[in-house]
């Protein structure tokens, strides 16, 4: 992840390094704005846009959410989509087939805002139509594999 330093050159950190950092300031009560890096949350949310984040203090989630979670070894910005056998289901709106399935523990945020680098608005993402238009995305990813297989 590139962090820009006040001599605007850019300066590389781990991964593990800036997201030990951004559970460290949501643990004291703020919020995080960070970059959407890759292109699972596509359409809605693009490669290089920034979300806003708010702490997951266990409250019950909305389906539809979109959220930052640690699965396995990694850490994903995905929409939850369901439960399953005591597990949150999370998947990319870019994604076709895969799903993530982690412990409410593993979830570390929120997302309530979402800032496209190619536009001067912010839109707010955790209210019902911004939910309901994802999850609607996500239960026609069959409709969108044959799509794909076709124009390919």
């Amino acid at each position: 992840m590139a962090e820009n330093t006040s001599n605007n050159k850019t300066r590389v950190i781990s991964n593990e390094d800036y997201f030990a950092e951004v559970q460290r300031v949501l643990r004291e009560g703020k919020e995080v704005r960070i970059r959407v890096k890759g292109n699972s949350m596509r359409p809605f949310i693009q490669d290089g846009d920034t979300v806003l984040l708010q702490a997951y203090r266990g409250q019950p989630l909305a389906l539809g959410s979109n959220i930052l979670a640690k699965d396995k070894d990694k850490f994903v910005f995905h929409r939850f989509v369901g439960k399953r056998n005591n597990q949150y289901v999370l998947a990319g709106d870019g994604n076709l087939v895969l799903r993530e399935y982690i412990a409410a523990k593993d979830i570390i945020a929120i997302a309530y805002m979402h800032y496209p680098q190619d536009k001067d608005k912010s839109i707010a993402i955790d209210g019902p139509w911004a939910r309901l238009r994802g999850l609607c995305w996500y239960h026609i990813r069959l409709l969108r594999r044959i799509v794909a297989k076709l124009n390919h």
